[in-house]
């Protein structure tokens, strides 16, 4: 069976496992609750289709020599599924502290969790654990939707519906294109310019730090006083709110006329916000996740393909919004390069720049926007993992029958407090709603 090496968000998720203080962030643990209920034997024989249909749930990871490298096996099923009651929240949430503990094994075919359960309310969902390396939330996103479009159609007799995109096809791909030592080398010239010379040398970002931290004081000891955020020790917890289906239409007829994506502009509205937060500051240093590919077969197909990283977003204060966010869309459409240098060969650009820091809030932030059409009667949670990698982690999921934005953010608690964030939260939407009605004043006059 044809090998293939880590495509670029994969080797993303692979340091971030191994230098992250917590291992655990190699799991992504996500509930689907099902209103009426579902037959057990029924959804059982949907998830084992759905792994039929979607090749990267039968991914094999092996190592050759020092290499990790990759297969598709021809067949997976999953076997039995247990089943969990749980009379309260409490039991529920330290049952998900046990479950997501433990990680996936992708060295043995085992990528995929399931657990049938009952909340407290009573109401029946599938519990899922699931390998990062063969999903991320954009993927989660295309297997839930598949996996309920078999389950409808076994349940009443019909045709199933069109099998998502092959993630193979998306992994030969990236392995050819990364090995075009000329594309690479175009890559490396354009980064290096974009690191060393668009930008400052030393840019603000979010850690932990101070003498309370031993990881600080052996750095500062050695003359470095930053932490790279991969390396920062993140206890976290999750928050969730929601951005009404007003602003979120208004957002997107907005784009529409501007020609920008819903993820970019809520992405420069959040990069806007807390920059405002932190006085002003020019420069704000936020992880971009983009579904960059062109076809509908590399839409389609899960898997980790997503990622586009932006590591600096710069804030002109006395200029409007509209021309701010032109300039980070161009530079965005620049930087997708999901196949491109290793992600070791950016950081090697990255740490030259981070000599001197200094700990801002939201500053560092992760971010996703994927809108999602769930059938009705369910809904989809993502359980924050409580030790992350990254000091704040902000996913955004639209309805796209309700309209409304569902925000959950993994914050590093140490970092900022439930209070603060509910904070940023308003002011986020004040400035989505003041820069769409003055979207060509300088942002220093309205905001």
């Amino acid at each position: 069976m044809e090998r293939y090496g880590f495509n670029y968000s994969q080797d993303i998720i692979d340091l971030q496992t191994k230098y992250s203080l917590f291992k655990r962030v190699v799991n992504i643990v996500f509930a689907v609750t099902v209103e009426s209920g579902f037959d057990e034997v029924l959804m059982k024989n949907a998830i084992n289709k759905m792994i039929e249909r979607n090749d990267c749930l039968r991914l094999r990871f092996v190592k050759e020599g020092k290499k990790t490298v990759q297969f598709v096996e021809p067949e997976r099923t999953i076997g039995e599924i247990p089943f969990k009651s749980f009379s309260t929240q409490g039991q529920m949430d330290a049952f998900l502290r046990r479950f997501r503990k433990k990680a996936t094994d992708m060295f043995k075919g085992r990528s995929l969790e399931a657990v049938f359960a009952a909340d407290p309310s009573g109401r029946r969902m599938v519990i899922f654990k699931i390998s990062h390396l063969v999903a991320d939330t954009y993927g989660i996103g295309v297997l839930v939707t598949d996996l309920f479009g078999i389950y409808d159609a076994l349940k009443e007799g019909k045709d199933l519906p069109a099998a998502p995109g092959s993630f193979a096809e998306v992994l030969k791909k990236d392995n050819e294109y990364r090995a075009n030592e000329d594309a690479v080398s175009r890559d490396r010239e354009f980064f290096k310019e974009y690191y060393e010379q668009r930008h400052s040398a030393a840019p603000i970002y979010c850690g932990l730090h101070g003498d309370g931290s031993d990881r600080w004081v052996k750095l500062k000891k050695k003359g470095n006083i930053s932490l790279p955020y991969l390396l920062v020790k993140c206890d976290t917890e999750g928050y969730r709110f929601v951005i009404p289906s007003a602003v979120a239409n208004l957002a997107s007829a907005w784009c529409g006329e501007h020609s920008v994506t819903m993820n970019s502009f809520w992405f420069y509205t959040c990069a806007v916000a807390a920059s405002l937060m932190n006085g002003k500051a020019e420069r704000q240093i936020p992880l971009e996740l983009l579904n960059c590919r062109g076809s509908v077969a590399d839409r389609k197909a899960a898997g980790t393909k997503v990622q586009s990283l932006s590591v600096y977003t710069i804030v002109d204060w006395n200029d409007s919004f509209a021309a701010n966010i032109a300039r980070m869309y161009d530079e965005q459409n620049e930087l997708y390069r999901h196949t491109r240098l290793s992600y070791l060969e950016i950081e090697a650009m990255q740490h030259k720049l981070w000599g001197h820091s200094m700990l801002s809030q939201l500053t560092n932030f992760c971010f996703s926007y994927i809108p999602m059409a769930m059938p009705d009667g369910i809904t989809m949670q993502v359980h924050s993992n409580g030790k992350g990698a990254l000091p704040a982690y902000i996913a955004m999921m639209q309805d796209l029958k309700t309209g409304e934005i569902q925000v959950v953010y993994d914050v590093q608690t140490k970092m900022i407090t439930p209070a603060q964030l509910v904070d940023f939260q308003n002011l986020w939407i004040h400035v989505a709603e003041t820069v769409m009605a003055k979207e060509n004043e300088k942002l220093n006059d309205i905001l």
